[in-house]
This record gives structure tokens, C-alpha cells and sequence, in this order.
């Protein structure tokens, strides 16, 4: 038996920039944090020639044609197993739309599982790379490139996409205690408004032209909000983010845009400084950066704290 832990993610600014139609023309870039809620993929082997998938479907079929799931399909596929392989996920948080990088966080958890069960060790970021093929490539999901660097590799980064196609990783270093700082600082909420993030990024794809010159801005800001995280100027990180969420919100045509705000407008600004929607922006989880006297006993949050070494193994049974 193989166990691969992955974590998800948050992304502070940036989200958007890791679009092909963006930084293909313009170079993207985000920053990123791997948090300590994470996706399990066990694989074991049978004996028999079966393949049982337990996700939250169950599939057992013969061969990898037979396989629904189109991300397991693919994943299977690229690492050459056909057969004799039982695979169940596990996830500490629902999966579907959280905004939290779930989806390429099972596809780096489920790569990295399998090239251990074939006796291969992948390093983090060719397993980044490669979860990009499956997701983007192969089966034609509408996404960027963040998730995929932002859950294998661990702790705080900030991630640039060359128009090149070449990714760039910058650590953040824990310098003068920003880790425990920083998780001291951060709640998130769910919103318990599911969106599919594939249908909104397909349409802000769609209105490219009118929402480029917002990702411009959006861009502007990862530089200083780095700068900012690295010197810890928590007042500026606010506004920063403040930005953010200004200009990302504006990129989402949603039914469920007027929900979504009325949840930050709870938070705002009575218990938190500054805060914005993860991922897409459809729905799932908000980002907040709760004040330091603020009374959360009755809101519904989640702390969290910085996971610092991304998609790992951590059992194998089989060297």
C-alpha cells in the first residue's frame, strides 16, 4: 500500500494571471500557501486484474477505457498502469468547488502515489508540471496554472509563468516568525455556495478582452504584497488584498455575486481587515485576516496553519 498526502491551497493575489490567454502575452504570476488540509490517495495493489476506484462514486472495471473519472483515467494512463490497482481519495475538506485547489491537488496526490507504485520517485515540481498536462492538456479543463505548483510544492511561494510556458517558484522564507504570524492572523470561511470553477474561468476566457486590463492590475499587485509578506507590513498586506478582491470580483459574472458579498460584509469590518474569495471566485471558501480583539465565538470559521513541504509519500509498504 502507498499513501500520498497533498495539501491545499490558498492563493493571496494573482489568481487569474495563470491563464494561457494572460501570460502568454503578458507573464502571470501568483502568491501562493499550502495549508494543513490535505487530499489522500491510497493505491494497493490486487490480485486480481480488476481496477476498483473509490472516490466519492465507486468504479470497478477492467480496463482503464472503462474508467468515468476522467482525471484517474489520464493519470493511470501517463504512468503506464493497465491493471491489478485498487485507488480511494480521501479529502479533510468537501472537495467539490471549495476554491482551494482540490482538483489539482488529487491530480498531484494521485501522480505521485503512482509513480511510487511503479517504483518511480517524481520530484515536486515535474509532478506540478505533469498534473498541468493531465488537467489542461489532456482533458481540456479550462484552468490556469497555479493550483497545480501551489499544492506540490510546499510553504509560501510566489509562482511565475513565463510566456515561455517555463514556471518559476520563489520560496517566501520563514524569516522573524512570519509562518506563525501569518496563521495567527488567518481564518477561512465557508461559503457554502458551489460553483463549478471550470464554468467561470470558461467565462472569463470568453471576455478575455474586456477583463485583460483588470488582470494587468492584478498582476501589479504580486510584487508588492511578496514585498510586503517578506516585511511583514500587515497594514499594507490589508490594502493589498483589499485591491485584490476589488478587481477580482469585478471579473465574475455570477447569480450568487450579491451572496457572496453580503458574507464579506459580515466579516468586514467588524471582525477582519481585509479578505477575498478563493479560487475562481464562484463560490467556496473566504480568505480572512481576522483583527486581533475580534470576538469569533459566534461565527463559523476555520483556522489553519502553513504546510511546509507539499505533496509527500507518507506510507509505503511495498520498498
Amino acid at each position: 500500500m502507498i499513501i500520498s498526502r497533498t495539501p491545499l491551497r490558498i492563493s493571496f493575489v494573482g489568481g487569474g494571471t495563470d491563464m494561457k490567454y494572460f501570460y502568454k502575452k503578458y507573464q502571470g504570476g501568483v502568491i501562493s500557501m499550502s495549508i494543513d488540509k490535505y487530499i489522500y490517495i491510497i493505491v494497493k495493489k490486487r490480485f486480481d486484474e480488476k481496477i476498483v476506484l473509490k472516490y466519492k462514486k465507486t468504479e470497478i472495471v477492467s480496463s482503464t477505457e472503462e474508467i468515468k473519472h476522467e482525471l484517474i483515467k489520464a493519470c493511470m494512463e501517463l504512468v503506464g498502469i493497465k491493471k491489478s490497482v485498487e485507488i480511494t481519495s480521501i479529502a479533510d475538506i468537501p472537495s467539490e468547488g471549495s476554491g482551494l485547489g482540490s482538483s489539482s491537488a488529487f491530480t498531484v496526490g494521485l501522480l505521485n502515489a503512482l509513480f511510487q507504485f511503479k517504483g518511480k520517485s517524481v520530484n515536486q515540481e515535474e509532478l506540478a508540471r505533469l498534473a498541468c498536462v493531465i488537467e489542461i492538456d489532456i482533458c481540456k479543463a479550462p484552468i490556469g496554472k497555479q493550483d497545480q505548483y501551489g499544492t506540490s510544492v510546499g510553504g509560501i511561494k510566489k509562482i511565475v509563468f513565463r510566456k515561455n510556458e517555463k514556471v518559476e517558484i520563489t520560496k517566501i522564507d520563514n524569516k522573524n516568525n512570519l509562518y506563525k504570524n501569518l496563521e495567527n492572523k488567518i481564518i477561512l470561511v465557508n461559503s457554502n455556495i458551489v460553483r463549478s470553477a471550470s464554468e467561470i474561468l470558461e467565462m472569463q476566457k470568453e471576455n478575455s478582452s474586456i477583463n485583460i486590463d483588470r488582470l494587468k492590475k492584478i498582476s501589479g499587485l504580486v510584487d508588492n504584497f511578496e514585498s510586503c509578506l517578506n516585511e511583514q507590513h500587515f497594514k499594507d498586506i490589508y490594502s493589498e488584498l483589499d485591491k485584490y478582491w476589488i478587481e477580482k470580483k469585478s471579473l465574475v459574472t455570477s447569480s450568487v455575486k450579491k451572496d457572496l458579498e453580503k458574507i464579506y460584509n459580515n466579516y468586514i469590518p467588524e471582525y477582519c481587515y481585509s479578505g477575498k474569495i478563493c479560487g475562481a471566485g464562484g463560490g467556496g471558501h473566504f480568505l480572512f485576516f481576522k483583527k486581533e480583539n475580534a470576538n469569533l465565538k459566534k461565527l463559523n470559521y476555520l483556522n489553519v496553519n502553513i504546510d511546509k513541504i507539499g505533496s509527500v509519500i507518507i506510507y509505503n509498504n511495498y520498498n
